[in-house]
């Protein structure tokens, strides 16, 4: 048993020190709760702990008016306290009301075949014509249309749709305005973002594969598909042939020896020692002066007759010259209706080159477009060979891949960018390095060669 701790009781600080005081702590501190939360909910009453709602649905908070003024406008609004100043009072004048002012003097009144019309008929008659004069006198004073609509008051006339609307704004406004204005009418502006590489072209998805391509396919199919593949090689071969015509087939072909002979002789060329025996050589007297055109003399200067006779063969020579250009202009005028056979051939190949190019941007739209290096190259189609063709799809072999197929027209559709098959996978190489604090030993060094 434990036995019970005796102190002293004289001064207070015995007191606390020994008594134990732990219920009135936990008493404080309920008050101070109750204090901060408030009462407890077994104490408080149904209505301060519950209270119905009456108020129902929250009313959505409406968009902003269309006929609010624009905020542009709010720079010509005066801000001044000083209130403005008061309209100065129009003297009004009342109206003469006679019986002879509802009349136009210059209308004269009408008369009937029986007598004179009665004044309550000539009245009414008399306002219908007032109102087709002044309908004649607008039409002839009026050059432009009448604008009866303030633009700028308000957007739309009391009870018109916000389709309606939109139509009628976009007429006059222009498209920076409505760019701008985005946000009070966000219908207006039907701008799109678009970028170059998310664009498809109009390929098809996934063409459906050959009936020549089934296990068991009929005759005809599978003679059709041979043939289209037999085309696409055609077309191959060609390609391949014309282009060593035009590269190899250009150029001759050398052998090796020779090739490094004629390299040798063109290094070679001019140098001591390595001139060839077939040249001849120059004579020695070459420090002498040798003109050109040497003189002349007496001797050989031309006679009269040299002359004549040169002079003469100029002329001919002339007038051979003349007449065959004479004759070119008859037979010109001969051969007008070979110029229109080839004006019509040159307006055919024009015609023709122009449709090639249409086919082309067609064929571009349609086609793939470059997304990255790599070109796009459509893979050879699959076929088996008369002698491969089973009964039974047990003896068949595999042939293609669906997840392939899916994959390039992925590619061709522009959603995925080409690329090339990585054979080596390339790491970079780590860079070892010894801390300088690092002790090292000469077995270390043996060990790792250093």
């Amino acid at each position: 048993m434990k036995t019970k701790k005796r102190g002293g009781r004289r001064l207070k600080k015995d007191w606390r020190r020994k008594i134990d005081v732990t219920d009135v702590d936990t008493y404080l501190e309920g008050k101070r709760l109750q204090e901060r939360i408030g009462d407890s909910f077994s104490q408080k009453k149904d209505e301060e702990l519950f209270h119905i709602d009456t108020s129902g649905k929250k009313q959505k908070s409406k968009k902003k008016s269309l006929n609010a003024p624009l905020k542009c406008l709010s720079i010509l609004q005066s801000t001044s306290a000083i209130p403005p100043l008061a309209k100065r009072s129009v003297k009004k004048y009342k109206k003469n009301n006679k019986k002879d002012d509802d009349f136009d003097k210059n209308i004269k009144p009408l008369k009937k075949k029986g007598g004179i019309v009665k004044k309550k008929e000539a009245k009414e008659l008399n306002k219908i014509l007032k109102a087709k004069v002044k309908t004649l006198e607008l039409k002839e004073n009026s050059t432009k249309d009448l604008f009866d609509k303030d633009l700028w008051t308000s957007y739309r006339e009391p009870g018109q749709r916000k389709d309606k609307l939109i139509k009628n704004v976009i007429k006059w406004l222009p498209s920076e305005v409505l760019n701008h204005n985005a946000k009070i009418l966000p219908k207006l502006s039907n701008k799109k973002m678009s970028h170059p590489s998310q664009t498809t072209c109009k390929a098809e998805d996934m063409k459906c594969p050959h009936p020549g391509l089934s296990y068991n396919p009929t005759i005809e199919d599978h003679v059709s598909l041979l043939a289209n593949i037999a085309e696409k090689e055609t077309e191959l071969i060609k390609h391949e042939a014309h282009m060593n015509r035009v590269t190899r087939n250009l150029f001759k072909q050398v052998s090796k020896e020779k090739n490094e002979q004629m390299i040798i002789e063109e290094l070679t060329e001019g140098l001591p020692g390595f001139t060839d025996d077939t040249v001849k050589e120059v004579n020695e007297d070459t420090s002498e002066f040798k003109a050109i055109n040497p003189p002349t003399t007496r001797d050989n200067q031309k006679t009269i007759k040299k002359r004549k006779i040169q002079r003469r063969l100029r002329n001919e020579e002339r007038q051979r010259m003349n007449a065959k250009i004479e004759k070119k202009k008859v037979s010109d005028l001969y051969r007008l209706r070979y110029i229109r056979e080839e004006l019509d051939e040159l307006e055919n190949t024009t015609n023709k080159k122009k449709l090639k190019r249409l086919q082309k941007r067609q064929l571009n739209n349609i086609s793939t477009r470059r997304l990255g290096t790599n070109k796009f190259t459509e893979s050879s189609d699959t076929f088996a060979l008369p002698k491969d063709l089973k009964g039974t799809l047990r003896e068949t072999e595999p042939q293609g891949n669906i997840f392939k197929d899916c994959f390039e027209s992925l590619q061709k559709r522009n959603i995925l960018s080409v690329g090339k098959k990585q054979l080596k996978i390339h790491k970079k190489k780590v860079q070892a390095f010894m801390h300088p604090a690092f002790k090292v030993t000469p077995d270390m060094l043996t060990k790792y060669s250093v």
